[in-house]
């Protein structure tokens, strides 16, 4: 009886991997693999790069007469293979996604792989997720929140002007005042809303880095020190422009 070959395969957007994730993964992803049956690959400008292991291969690169820096890349692949077919483990990495492909006839070899290198790469350190659109999910769910309470806050402002007014016409003269106001005020928080998120996404995008150590940290650790002085001067607008329209609310009130 043939025994089945299990393929097992996943991909995870947004893992930021620097020279120390990276050699942890392939630590892991390596497991149970003699030296001669893993293999590491880069292409660059029609040309592929193969190695034993990730040093030789960065070498190799950084050696190259090529044109731009040696040091960015957008492209690594990484294969171990069992030459008894219990196993095999294919990634292709690229700054935006991993896509892990684990097949073999061992069953517990393989499930156990895939396992341990999924749990790896959505680990709160690498920040891998399962959808392209997770984060920016998560935005819209905070959006839609705020501007929910927003709306019933200016239910509220509106139900206080007009409950002492008798007739249609003073009704539309009560309300327009905070109706304005409110408006200013949606306009200010989802500028602040749309600011931030942009901050985040920036310091939380893909990262493929085999030559750097990435900083750690929240979002502003994880900056660089022109990316600081970028972002600042963005955050300092956003508070600018969310001051003047919070301004323009109050001075519709009075």
């Amino acid at each position: 009886m043939t025994t089945p070959t299990l393929n097992l395969s996943h991909r995870l957007y947004r893992c930021r991997l620097g020279a120390q994730e990276l050699a942890a993964l392939f630590t892991v992803a390596s497991q149970g693999f003699q030296p001669g049956e893993i293999e590491f690959s880069h292409e660059r400008h029609s040309r592929t790069f193969t190695a034993r292991t990730l040093a030789d291969l960065i070498s190799d690169v950084q050696a190259a007469p090529l044109p731009g820096n040696p040091d960015q890349y957008d492209n690594l692949t990484f294969t171990a293979t069992d030459p008894a077919g219990r196993r095999t483990v294919v990634m292709k990495l690229t700054p935006q996604a991993v896509a892990t492909r684990i097949t073999g006839t061992d069953a517990t070899l393989v499930y156990g792989t895939d396992s341990q290198l999924r749990i790896f790469l959505t680990d709160e350190a690498i920040g891998g997720q399962k959808s392209r659109t997770a984060r920016a999910k998560g935005f819209f769910e905070r959006q839609i929140a705020t501007n929910m309470g927003l709306l019933l806050v200016s239910a509220v402002v509106v139900g206080t002007a007009v409950k002492d007014v008798d007739n249609s016409e003073q009704v539309l003269d009560s309300i327009r005042t905070p109706a304005t106001a409110m408006m200013w005020v949606f306009l200010a928080v989802n500028i602040c809303l749309f600011g931030h998120d942009a901050v985040v996404a920036r310091v939380t995008r893909g990262v493929l880095a085999p030559t750097r150590t990435l900083p750690s940290g929240n979002f502003w650790d994880r900056l660089n020190s022109g990316e600081r002085i970028a972002y600042a001067g963005v955050l300092v607008a956003i508070l600018a422009a969310t001051g003047t329209l919070i301004s323009a609310g109050a001075d519709v009130l009075k």
